[in-house]
This record gives structure tokens, sequence and C-alpha cells, in this order.
């Protein structure tokens, strides 16, 4: 299971180019490319660390139905990226509201499954996202396989969260799931 930090590092990930949208947006340009390419390389490594750190984790055996492959999820998850459009931040009330976003976004993202739903783990990692049954549970499965839909699986995976039935999948080590017969 993941630890709540390394949660928050996916999260920072997850939003990083928010961070570097509005730091273009609100700071000189020069100025603003330093600060966002500072911040997301920072977050990136830190991201990167965690990411390997589960590489490593051998996991347990699973195993899973593919229901779907919800990649498209993450086209939704980019709307909070247009949050910088809607105006700048000049004043006091502005830095505070965008704040109250933020930690809302955060708060959710951390206490939901929505911290799988990561376009950079996509874009970054190559992971892609399936709504599929684990062990005869609804779950989300992160894989860099491209599994497909209504496939019978066995493989080994990581969960990632105790409580929400989320695992992460490295490639290799797939095999069709064929039930005992007695």
């Amino acid at each position: 299971m993941l630890k709540r930090w390394a949660k928050l590092i996916l999260s920072l990930l997850a939003y990083s180019p928010l961070f570097v949208i509005l730091s273009i947006k609100n700071l000189p340009l020069k100025l603003g490319l330093i600060v966002g390419t500072g911040v997301f390389v920072i977050i990136f490594l830190m991201a990167w660390a965690v990411m390997s750190s589960v590489k490593k984790l051998i996991g347990q055996p699973i195993v899973v139905k593919i229901d779907r492959d919800i990649n498209e999820q993450y086209v939704g998850f980019i709307v909070t990226y247009i949050v910088p459009f809607i105006g700048t931040i000049k004043t006091v009330n502005d830095v505070i509201s965008m704040g109250i976003l933020i930690v809302v976004i955060f708060a959710l993202y951390l206490t939901t499954s929505l911290f799988a739903v990561n376009p950079l783990l996509k874009l970054l990692f190559g992971y892609n996202l399936y709504l599929c049954t684990i062990n005869n549970k609804d779950g989300i499965l992160l894989s860099r396989e491209k599994l497909n839909r209504n496939e019978e699986l066995f493989l080994q995976a990581y969960s990632l969260d105790n409580g929400s039935n989320i695992f992460i999948h490295h490639k290799g080590g797939v095999s069709k799931y064929e039930p005992n017969k007695s």
C-alpha cells in the first residue's frame, strides 16, 4: 500500500502542469518558465523515485477480468488544468480562492481513487488505466501492458491503496486465467 506521502507526490505530479501554467501566467515570462520548470523537475524526480520503488515490490498474484480501458478518464482530468485560464491571480483574494480550490482538489485526490487517474502516469511512465474485476471485486488496474476487454488474466500486482482495490502491474508475468478443474 502506498504511504500517504507517496500519494501526495503522485498528486503533485498530476497537478504539476497546473503549477507550471500558473507560474508562467502569473510571473514575468522568464521567471515563470524557470520556476515552472524547476517545480516540474523536482516533482518529476520525486515521482520517479516513488514509481521506481513500487517497481521493486513483488506484489501479489491476482486474478483480473478486464471490463474496459478507461484511459479516456485522463481527458476529464485535463479540465482542472483549465482553471488558471479563467483569470489571473492579482490580489490576495485570488490567491486565497486558488488555494482553497487546490486544497479541495488535493483532499479529494488523496482520499479517493482519483490518484490512479493521473495523466502523467500515462504520458511519462506509460501506464494504462483499466476498470476491472480484481479477485471478484470491482477495482482499478494500472498496467504498462495493453490488455484487452473481457480477458481473464493471472498476474502479479501491487496494491496501491488498501481500501479501494487499486493495483499496479508492471510489464510481464501475465498469463490467461484458467480456473482449477476438479
